[in-house]
């Protein structure tokens, strides 16, 4: 794969990780593979600081070869976290749970109606895809770190109501000794029955 990173030269390209449009004259991260769909290659464009919390491997090389489009270190500290917790990359949302049918990927117990939960994604194949859930209070031992978890989830909702934001900095705040954590089904895409 190959990253670029380079000033949008229309407003016209949308980023993979937030759906929103890149502006005119935004530095973005673009990201080349092979295409999923033809012959080639496509290349994925995202916001520089989409790319850092969901892409972290292709903003940070990327970000090393375009010395001051970091000034402040705040991209390189999304990259490091993400790279050093990879699952925290897969962070989409916070939403109560509309039912109780649901299942937490981390602890598999059912996710209640109404309790808070993330939901997750799965980059594949050029696209993100829902990857399922896990409970608030599961979130930092399933994925590692919940450090900037609220910058994170603000990247794609925007500003959090503050019910959500509380629950979500007290997730964080939570110091308690984290349970060994097992590798396992919840590390591969969902699978599919289609054969």
């Amino acid at each position: 794969m190959t990253e670029l990173l380079q000033p949008a030269p229309t407003g016209r390209a949308k980023c993979r990780a937030c759906g929103r449009a890149i502006a005119k004259g935004e530095l973005r991260l673009g990201e080349r593979a092979p295409n999923p769909f033809g012959e080639g290659d496509a290349t994925f464009w995202f916001h520089l600081r989409c790319g850092a919390c969901k892409r972290p491997e292709a903003a940070r090389a990327a970000l090393a070869q375009t010395p001051g489009a970091d000034a402040d270190g705040t991209l390189a500290a999304l990259v490091e976290r993400g790279l050093a917790h990879p699952r925290l990359t897969r962070i989409q949302r916070i939403e109560r749970s509309p039912s109780a049918r649901a299942r937490c990927r981390h602890c598999h117990e059912t996710i209640d109606r109404e309790l808070w939960r993330l939901a997750l994604d799965w980059w594949e194949e050029g696209r993100y895809s829902a990857s399922g859930f896990v409970h608030l209070g599961c979130a930092r031992a399933w994925a590692g770190a919940l450090d900037d978890v609220v910058t994170r989830v603000e990247q794609w909702m925007g500003a959090l109501d503050p019910d959500a934001r509380a629950a979500l900095e007290q997730a964080a705040a939570d110091t308690s000794p984290l349970p060994a954590r097992d590798a396992g089904e919840d590390d591969a895409p969902p699978q599919t029955d289609d054969g």
